[in-house]
């Protein structure tokens, strides 16, 4: 039986998201439902509660959207006078099939009652009749309803088992080449093999959307390959975890110690620290983890892992690493001497710095430690520059490229994001590109164009927002490197390191080997900014001073309560901040938080600030997908890279429309309308509420947050002082000033797990 997603999946156009009834239903429970008779025909006099059992011939498609099932379509019912409407994902049904479909009733507004599908099951068509609306439907390619009565003719009265075991009669049936027969044979035994797949899928808890994504990957190998070694598909199937994977298993009787699972259990543990931002795990450390994580026995994980370390699916190095992050720090570190490889002044960028040259560059009156800056990066291939909000990281950019310019060099400017690109292009009047775009993007294997054997063509890159740049995409930038290339890196080293694994720009200044320009000198006309003053005031470990009154940049609001913080939160970004500024709440305001949970993390703040800016609404769409309802004019984020779209992790948008009938959504990302298939829709998570982490490499008119004790984990100044400096008009930070006197305290980095550094300094 195929059956709907991990979340109930509710409809479009005005129909009601609401749940549908449990999806995942046991083996026995499955078998029950299979053995039940027809439904009773005065079901379809009214709609029903709860879910409905209903057997029947598909009499017509009235749409179907192939790249994810979703089809609506009429389905004839024993003792029913009228065909009824179903709707849902009914993948590779056609007209004529036998149906087995569980769903509930529902009363759309324009079409009236329809049985919304959670779970269809194609059964064997029975009689001749049957059977040649089967094959004669237009499932079959090249076979019409009359070769489909020859065929039935020839093969009464086991036509599928027949045609399977003898395929070659088929070439002997007048109409029907050699080329076709073949043809034939194959189209049928693989619609079983999928329909066959997708059962075994969703009896073991996997839902449709996930289910055809695994079928899609494997094709007939999916039963065998995921029987075989259930864990693969965490590895190598996008949306599955290692719990789904995991609960395969065991439901397939795998034993909780076998190597197979101790292998995956240690991966996904790796994969687990490349998202806290390691690079790799020492390895007591990884094995100890394993173990509790997986139950099993710590000598059994360490067998395991000697096993994997043997056969090169980890790599031990200092750390143990996943081979891709293991290449990539690597990478980056043979980059890194390579621009490096003479050390002399003579193979800098520009030799020397005469002073009129710096006065032409911007009218620039540089201070001390900008001069100095500046001598560091241009007097090598390889340089830093790094400092605060309003210490001149901008100017320094401009002048930089004007004296590149000036020698003659040609200069490419890039960031890690969108957004920070376009800030780089409008600070400086050239223009920049996303280091994703640069690099260039291959959508088939997902990777980059520009290699070591087709470098750019650049004499020089620059990168601002440099602290977000993580190992792999570091080793993208030293791969893409022309050999005579330079390469000037500009970042604040104090806000949180990059959202992806390794901590890039920290580790080079900390190798004491890259040449570091700092900037500390705050500038006149920053001066005057509350913003700049309490980011500065934070990171150096003092409480900040926030603006007395009305007219400032930077405001505090003590409130004790959880409820009232909440409270305050939700009036200042949808209501107080846009009035008093003139600006979008949703489009200009962003309230950044430290949590995910708790009633001030993302996942509450986002559904309460929904509820105000964008709450239901008759004619706007909605749909349930992934267990999260996607509403039209939703605020979301992209969470995993998309090279197909161009559109990557940390990206927000608004959602334009949802079409349910179409398949597709849509959303505008800073003017850019950008497609989406309903099944792809987990890329998307809401964005009325982001974590600082995510809120990296952007700037946003206004900011709100949250400072409670109840986020004492996460009260560190690193991570205030990035939410604070995401601020370019206003500033406001909700809750207890001992909390913020606590995170101001906290000058906790988080221990990132990397050898980047001593990889440069030669400690191997």
């Amino acid at each position: 039986m195929t059956g709907g997603s991990t979340g109930s999946e509710g409809k479009a156009g005005g129909r009601s998201p609401s749940e549908r009834g449990a999806r995942g239903q046991d083996a026995a429970g499955r078998d029950r439902f299979r053995r039940r008779p027809p439904a009773d025909p005065t079901l379809f006099s009214k709609p029903a509660e709860g879910p409905q059992d209903v057997h029947g011939v598909l009499r017509t498609i009235t749409f179907r959207n192939d790249d994810n099932g979703y089809t609506v379509a009429r389905l004839d019912v024993e003792g029913h006078d009228d065909p009824v409407t179903i709707v849902g994902i009914m993948p590779g049904v056609e007209s004529g099939d036998s149906l087995v479909v569980r769903g509930r009733w529902t009363a759309h507004k324009t079409y009236g009652p329809q049985l919304d599908i959670d779970a269809c099951e194609v059964r064997p068509p029975s009689g001749r009749d049957g059977l040649t609306r089967y094959l004669g439907s237009g499932r079959i390619r090249g076979v019409g309803p009359v070769l489909a009565e020859r065929i039935v003719e020839a093969y009464w009265p086991d036509v599928l088992d027949g045609i399977e075991a003898r395929p070659a009669g088929l070439s002997r049936i007048k109409g029907i080449s050699k080329r076709l027969a073949a043809g034939i044979a194959e189209q049928l035994a693989e619609q079983r093999e999928a329909a066959s797949a997708l059962v075994f899928l969703q009896d073991h808890g996997v839902g449709t959307a996930h289910a055809l994504r695994i079928w899609r990957h494997y094709k007939g190998r999916t039963v065998e390959l995921v029987r075989a070694n259930p864990y693969r598909l965490a590895e190598e199937v996008f949306g599955i975890g290692f719990r789904t994977a995991d609960g395969i298993a065991k439901a397939l009787g795998h034993e909780n110690d076998a190597a197979f699972r101790v292998a995956a259990g240690l991966a996904h543990g790796l994969g687990r620290a490349a998202i806290e931002g390691h690079t790799g795990l020492p390895t007591e450390l990884l094995c100890e983890r394993t173990a509790a994580f997986l139950e099993v026995d710590l000598l059994r994980v360490e067998g395991v892992l000697a096993e994997c370390l043997a056969a090169d699916r980890l790599i031990e190095d200092g750390l143990v690493y996943l081979p891709d992050l293991h290449a990539a720090e690597v990478a980056v570190a043979a980059g890194v001497h390579r621009l490096l490889a003479s050390g002399a002044t003579s193979d800098g960028l520009i030799t020397a710095i005469p002073d009129d040259a710096l006065q032409r560059a911007g009218g620039l009156e540089p201070s001390p430690d900008q001069r100095a800056a500046l001598a560091t990066v241009l007097g090598s291939r390889l340089g830093v520059v790094t400092g605060g909000p309003g210490v001149g990281k901008t100017t320094i950019v401009r002048a930089l490229i004007d004296l590149l310019a000036a020698e003659g060099l040609k200069v490419a400017l890039a960031a890690p994001t969108g957004r920070a690109a376009r800030r780089l292009t409008e600070a400086c009047g050239r223009p920049a590109s996303t280091l994703h775009r640069l690099l260039g993007i291959t959508p088939l294997s997902q990777g980059f164009r520009a290699e070591r054997e087709e470098p750019l063509e650049i004499d020089v890159l620059v990168v601002d927002e440099s602290s977000m740049v993580d190992i792999a995409l570091m080793a993208e930038v030293m791969q893409a490197l022309p050999d005579a290339a330079g390469l000037v890196l500009v970042g604040d080293v104090d806000q949180l390191p990059s959202v992806g694994a390794g901590s890039v720009l920290s580790d080079f200044i900390r190798s004491g080997v890259v040449p570091v320009g700092r900037l500390t000198t705050i500038f006149r006309q920053a001066e005057n900014s509350g913003i700049v003053r309490v980011a500065h005031q934070i990171n150096a470990g003092e409480l900040p001073r926030f603006d007395p009154g009305p007219d400032g940049q930077a405001f505090f609001v003590e409130r004790g309560e959880a409820s009232e913080v909440v409270a305050a939160l939700i009036s200042m970004a949808t209501d107080r901040i846009p009035q008093r500024f003139g600006l979008d709440p949703r489009r200009d305001v962003q309230v950044i938080t430290p949590m995910h949970s708790g009633p001030l993390g993302t996942a509450a703040l986002n559904d309460a600030l929904r509820e105000v800016l964008n709450p239901p609404r008759r004619g706007a769409a909605e749909i349930l997908r992934f267990g999260r309802i996607y509403r039209a004019g939703d605020k979301v984020m992209q969470v995993r890279n998309n090279y197909d779209t161009s559109v990557f992790n940390g990206d927000i948008g608004l959602l334009g429309e949802v079409d349910e009938e179409a398949g597709s959504a849509w959303v505008e990302f800073d003017g850019r309308r950008v497609d989406y298939a309903l099944d792809d829709l987990d890329q998307l998570q809401p964005a009325y509420a982001i974590t600082c982490h995510k809120s990296q490499g952007s700037e946003f008119p206004a900011v709100v947050l949250p400072v409670v004790s109840g986020h004492a984990v996460m009260l560190r100044r690193n991570l205030f002082y990035t939410a604070f400096t995401r601020a370019r008009q206003v500033l406001v930070a909700v809750g207890e000033t001992s909390a913020l006197q606590r995170a101001a305290r906290d000058a906790r980095e988080g221990e990132r797990f990397s050898r980047l550094a001593e990889r440069l300094r030669g400690d191997e």
